[in-house]
C-alpha cells in the first residue's frame, strides 16, 4: 500500500509535508463544527480560522484503507464559510498553513493514488465530492448575491461587483489547487466543465449575472462610464471599467451582450455629436474633429479597456455617424472652399476617412463637378482668351498637386480629371485648340522683349502645355494653326531652340501618331535641305558681287499657304534673287520658284550716333529702313513711302507702326502719335539707343495672324473634316454593306478623331446618297445600303 502512495507522491513531486507552492489557503474555506471525538492537537483548527476539517486522531494515526469509511470522515465535513464572516479577511500564517494542510494533503493524495481504491470507487467518490463542492460554492455565490443586493444596484455597483468577483476568482484558484487531482482527472473528462474554476464562474453567472436584470444594469453602468470618458468632463476609473469588461469576457457576455449594446450606444452618441457639430465651425474643423474621434476610439478606448477585436466594428460605427452620414453635407458646404484654398490636410483626411467606402463616389463626383465648374469659368468667357492657356496650365498644376498630396493619385480621381478636362475644354469648339497653338508659339519663338532664360527655354512648362493638348478633341484644328505658327518661326528664324521644337514634335507624335506629325517633320527637313543649298549657292559664281543671303526653299504641298506681299525691292536684293534663280533652275531642271517676301527676314548693321546695332527685321521693314539710308531723304510722307515701296495701304501702315512705336522707335512719326495716318510723315531717329547690341523689331501687323487668316484656317479645317467624314461613312458602309442610321452614327463617333455633330453626319449622308455611294433601304428608310 505504501508503494503506490509513494509513487503518487513522486508523480506530483510533493515529497515534503510542507509544500512551498501551497503556502496560502483560501480565506473562505472553513470546516464544520469539530466532532466530539476529535481531540485538540497541533493538527486541528478553531472555528475562528478560515478552514476547519474534522479529522479523528485515531484515523489520522492509523493511515486506514481508502473507501466508504474515508468518504464518511472527509466529505460531510467540508463547508464553505459564509461570505460575510470576518474570518475571510484573516490570512493564515505559515505555521497554521503547515499544520492544517499536512493531513488533508495526505488524505487527498491517498484518495487519488492508492491502488486499492478501484476505478468505480474513484468515480463514485469524485461524483459525490463534486456535488458537495458545487453545493457549497453555490451557497457562497448566493451569499455574494445577497451582499450585492444589500444596497441599491445603482449605488457603486461596479466597484462592489469587481471586489466580489476578484475575491471569488482568488478563492476558486485555491480550491482548484486543493482539489488538483479531482480537477485534472475527473472534471474535464466526466463533466461539462473544463475545470473547477469554470464550475464556480458558471455558478456565478447563473445565480447573479443572469437573474433579475442584473447583467443589464452592469452593462448600462459601464456604458455610462464610457460616455463620461467620451465627454471628457471628468476622469473615470479606467482600471475598474477594464476589470468589469474582463469579467464579462471571462463569462462570455462581452461579445454577446456588451458589444452589441456598446456599438449601439456609440452610434447614438456620435449621431447626436455629428448633428451638433456640423452646424457650427468650418467643414475643415469638422473633418479634423471626426479624424480625432476616430483615432481616440481606435487607440485610447481599445488600449484602456475594450477588447482588441472590437476595434474594427468601433471604428466603423464612429466613421459611419461622423463621416458617412454627413458626407453629402460636408461636400456641399465645404469641398469647394477647401479646393479653392488648397487645404491639403482636411482634404487628405476626408479622402482617407472615405477610403474603400461607397461614399467615395460622392467625393469623386464632387471633385469632377468642381473641375468642370472652374474650367468652364476659364474657357467660356472670351475676355479670358489672352490668358486662357496660362490659366488652364496653372489650374492643372493646382489639381495635380491636390491629387498627389490629398488623393494619393487615386486612379478614379485621375479618370475624373481626364473626363472633366475633356468636357469643359471642348465647350468652345476649336477655340482652345487655336489658343493652345498660339501659346506654344509664344513659348517657342524668340521674344521681342528680353525675358529670363528659364521663361524661354523650359521643357517642363512645355510639357504642362502639351498635357492640355491631350484633352482637346479638335486636334486637326490645332495642327492647322500650329503649322502656320511653325512656318513663320522657321522661315523668319524666330525659333528659340531646335531642341525645344523637336521636344514638342516628339510629344505630339507620341500622342497622335506619326501621321499627325508627318507634314511638320517634312517642314524641318526642308529647312535642313535649304541650309545645304545655301552653302552650295555660296560657291556658285563667287566672282559676282552679292549680299550675304540664306535661302529657304519649301514644298508648297507641305507648308501652309500665305498671301503674296507685293513690294518693290532694292536693286541689289533683286540681283541676289535673280542669281539664285539661275543656280536653282540649273540644279533642278523644271522646278519653278515663287518668292514669298512676306515671310523673309533681314539682318541689318546700323551705325547710330550713339552706337552700332544689329537690327533683325522682316524684309519689308528692311526695305523701308534702306530708304532712310539716303541722307537726302531725312523725312518722307506716307504717300512717298508708298510710291517707293509699292506696298498697299494696310501693309504699309502695319510696317510703319512696327517701326515708329513700341520698344524700338527707329523712325519718328512727325505727328507725335502712335497711330499712323496717311497724312503723316516719318523721319530717321538719330537719337535711337538701346542697351542691347542686337535689336529685334516686332513683326508688323500685316504678317501677324489676322482674323481673316484665322477664319481661313477654320474654313480649311471644316472642309477637311467634311472629306474625312465622307470617307469614314463610305469605309464603314463598304465593310458592313448595310447599316441603320443609329448604328452608323455610333460607328462614326468611335472612328473619327474630332468632335462631330449629328447634323454634319446627316448632311454628309445626304451628299453621298446624291452621289450614289449609298442608297436608302426601300423597306426601311432609317437604314442604308452600300452601292458597289
Amino acid at each position: 500500500m505504501s508503494k503506490p502512495a509513494s509513487k503518487g507522491l513522486k508523480k506530483r513531486k510533493m515529497g515534503s509535508p510542507v509544500d512551498p507552492t501551497q503556502k496560502r489557503l483560501d480565506r473562505f474555506l472553513s470546516a464544520a463544527s469539530p466532532s466530539p471525538s476529535l481531540s485538540p492537537g497541533p493538527s486541528s483548527l478553531t472555528l475562528s480560522e478560515p478552514m476547519q476539517i474534522d479529522l479523528a486522531g485515531s484515523s489520522a494515526a492509523k493511515n486506514p484503507m481508502l473507501g466508504t469509511y474515508r468518504q464518511q470522515i472527509i466529505l460531510p465535513k467540508i463547508t464553505i464559510a459564509d461570505a460575510d464572516r470576518t474570518s475571510r479577511q484573516v490570512e493564515l500564517t505559515d505555521l497554521n498553513f503547515e499544520n492544517c494542510w499536512a493531513m488533508p494533503k495526505k488524505l487527498i493524495l491517498s484518495i487519488f493514488s492508492t491502488d486499492s481504491f478501484n476505478r468505480i470507487n474513484f468515480i463514485t467518490a469524485s461524483q459525490t465530492l463534486i456535488s458537495l463542492l458545487k453545493e457549497e460554492i453555490e451557497k457562497h455565490v448566493h451569499a455574494i448575491k445577497k451582499s450585492l443586493y444589500s444596497k441599491p444596484l445603482n449605488h457603486d455597483i461596479l466597484s462592489r461587483l469587481n471586489a466580489q468577483w476578484a475575491m471569488f476568482c482568488q478563492q476558486l484558484g485555491v480550491i482548484r489547487t486543493v482539489f488538483m487531482e479531482l480537477d485534472r482527472y475527473y472534471i474535464l473528462p466526466h463533466t461539462k466543465y473544463k475545470s473547477i474554476t469554470q464550475l464556480g464562474k458558471d455558478l456565478f453567472s447563473e445565480v447573479i449575472m443572469e437573474k433579475d436584470n442584473f447583467l443589464h444594469v452592469v452593462i448600462a453602468e459601464v456604458l455610462h462610464q464610457i460616455k463620461i470618458d467620451r465627454d471628457g468632463v471628468k476622469k473615470i476609473n479606467i482600471k475598474l471599467v477594464q476589470d468589469i469588461l474582463r469579467m464579462l469576457t471571462e463569462q462570455s457576455y462581452y461579445k454577446t451582450e456588451f458589444e452589441p449594446r456598446f456599438l449601439e450606444s456609440t452610434s447614438l452618441y456620435y449621431r447626436e455629436e455629428a448633428n451638433r457639430r456640423i452646424n457650427y465651425g468650418t467643414i475643415a474643423e469638422y473633418i479634423h474633429h471626426a479624424a480625432g474621434r476616430r483615432t481616440q476610439e481606435a487607440e485610447e478606448r481599445i488600449k484602456n479597456y475594450l477588447n482588441a477585436d472590437t476595434k474594427q466594428a468601433l471604428i466603423s460605427a464612429v466613421v459611419e455617424k461622423l463621416v458617412y452620414a454627413k458626407t453629402e453635407i460636408i461636400v456641399e458646404k465645404g469641398f469647394h472652399d477647401m479646393m479653392d484654398k488648397d487645404m491639403y490636410e482636411p482634404l487628405k483626411i476626408f479622402y482617407e476617412l472615405l477610403y474603400q467606402s461607397p461614399k467615395m463616389n460622392i467625393l469623386r463626383s464632387a471633385f469632377g463637378k468642381y473641375l468642370k465648374e472652374e474650367g468652364i469659368k476659364i474657357v467660356q468667357d472670351p475676355k479670358n482668351d489672352p490668358t486662357m492657356i496660362t490659366s488652364l496650365v496653372l489650374f492643372k498644376r493646382k489639381i495635380d498637386a491636390i491629387l498627389k498630396h490629398c488623393f494619393n493619385d487615386d486612379v478614379n480621381f485621375l479618370n475624373a480629371l481626364k473626363e472633366s478636362f475633356e468636357r469643359f475644354i471642348n465647350t468652345r469648339g476649336n477655340k482652345p485648340a487655336e489658343l493652345l497653338a498660339k501659346h506654344l508659339d509664344s513659348k517657342l519663338k524668340i521674344p521681342v522683349k528680353k525675358q529670363r532664360l528659364q521663361e524661354i527655354v523650359d521643357t517642363i512648362s512645355l510639357d504642362f502645355i502639351l498635357v492640355l493638348f491631350r484633352f482637346i478633341q479638335s486636334k486637326d484644328a490645332f495642327e492647322a494653326h500650329f503649322k502656320r505658327f511653325l512656318a513663320k518661326r522657321l522661315l523668319m528664324d524666330r525659333s528659340t531652340s531646335g531642341e525645344l521644337e523637336n521636344h514638342v514634335l516628339v510629344n505630339l507624335k507620341a500622342e497622335c501618331g506619326a501621321e499627325f506629325t508627318k507634314n511638320l517633320e517634312n517642314m524641318f527637313t526642308d529647312i535642313q535641305v535649304s541650309a545645304d543649298l545655301t552653302n552650295e549657292f555660296k560657291e556658285y559664281k563667287k566672282d559676282k558681287p552679292r549680299l550675304p543671303m540664306s535661302i529657304k526653299v519649301i514644298a508648297q504641298a507641305t507648308w501652309p499657304t500665305y498671301s503674296l506681299l507685293n513690294i518693290k525691292l532694292p536693286s541689289n536684293m533683286m540681283a541676289n534673287q535673280k542669281l539664285f534663280e539661275g543656280f536653282y533652275t540649273k540644279k533642278f531642271n523644271g522646278r519653278k520658284l515663287l518668292w514669298q517676301n512676306r515671310l523673309s527676314s533681314c539682318s541689318i548693321i546700323a551705325n547710330f550716333p550713339k552706337g552700332r546695332k544689329e537690327i533683325i527685321a522682316s524684309l519689308a521693314q528692311a526695305v523701308i529702313l534702306f530708304i532712310f539710308n539716303d541722307p537726302s531723304k531725312k523725312s518722307l510722307t506716307f504717300s512717298k513711302l508708298q510710291t517707293l515701296t509699292a506696298l498697299s495701304d494696310s501693309d504699309l501702315i502695319g510696317l510703319l507702326v512696327s517701326l515708329s512705336t513700341g520698344p524700338y522707335k527707329l523712325l519718328l512719326n512727325t505727328s507725335g502719335t502712335d497711330k499712323v495716318n496717311q497724312s503723316d510723315s516719318f523721319a530717321y531717329n538719330h537719337d535711337f539707343e538701346s542697351v542691347n547690341p542686337k535689336v529685334r523689331i516686332p513683326a508688323a501687323a500685316s504678317i501677324e495672324p489676322t482674323k481673316d487668316e484665322e477664319k481661313d484656317v477654320e474654313k480649311k479645317v471644316h472642309i477637311s473634316r467634311q472629306h474625312q467624314l465622307e470617307a469614314a461613312i463610305v469605309r464603314i458602309m463598304k465593310a458592313k454593306k448595310t447599316s441603320t442610321h443609329t448604328a452608323l452614327v455610333e460607328d462614326l463617333f468611335k472612328e473619327l478623331k474630332y468632335p462631330v455633330q449629328a447634323d454634319d453626319i446627316k448632311k454628309r449622308i445626304e451628299t453621298l446618297i446624291d452621289r450614289d455611294y449609298i442608297i436608302r433601304d426601300p423597306q426601311d428608310s432609317s437604314s442604308y445600303i452600300y452601292q458597289v
